[in-house]
């Protein structure tokens, strides 16, 4: 008789196990749920506000590419930007290889010495044509997150924010004020 309701006692104690994890399980899975959207809802892509001549707002997913052999001496340079290809309003800086996390000033170079400093573009979609602005450049860009030289920038974090000002090729000034957290793809 013993063994029996041993046998009972353990089997009961099995169905109450596989009962109780089933619940515990059942009860976290709605919680888990919700941290992992607001991980993936953490992001904020690429925002900005353009007044001035080019007035308007920037949004986008935000793009990270490296270009090795870029420049005029193949030094390489970043492209961070809201995105890719054609937009209503678009802001992309040219950042020189070995860019870190930091607070770096904002230059408008010559044309040779693009990708040897922080630099930065604003464009405007016309419809038949683009408008850009990136002289007499002030300001700055803070970089948070970066993945820097030698990296993979595929699924690294890249988070920052700029202040800064430029004009167009007529001379008509421009302030742009902005943040990005994105991952690179």
């Amino acid at each position: 008789m013993l063994v029996t309701d041993y046998k009972s006692i353990l089997a009961t104690r099995m169905l109450m196990l596989a009962a109780l994890t089933s619940l515990l399980t059942s009860c976290d899975e709605p919680n888990l749920q919700p941290e992992r959207a607001t991980t993936q809802n953490s992001e904020v892509g690429f925002t900005a506000s353009i007044a001035g001549s080019y007035a308007g707002e920037v949004s986008g997913a935000g793009a990270l590419e490296f270009l090795p052999q870029a420049g005029f001496e193949k030094q390489g340079y970043f492209f961070l930007a809201d995105g890719r290809g054609i937009r209503s309003h678009g802001v992309t800086f040219v950042l020189p290889r070995g860019t870190t996390p930091g607070r770096y000033a904002l230059e408008s170079p010559p044309p040779m010495d693009i990708g040897t400093v922080a630099s930065v573009r604003v464009d405007r979609d016309m419809g038949d044509a683009v408008l850009s602005a990136e002289k007499n450049t002030t300001g700055y860009l803070d970089l948070v997150e970066f993945p820097g030289d030698g990296k993979t920038l595929s699924g690294a974090p890249v988070k920052g924010s700029f202040d800064f000002d430029t004009e167009d090729k007529m001379g008509q000034k421009i302030t742009v004020q902005g943040e990005f957290s994105f991952t690179a793809d």
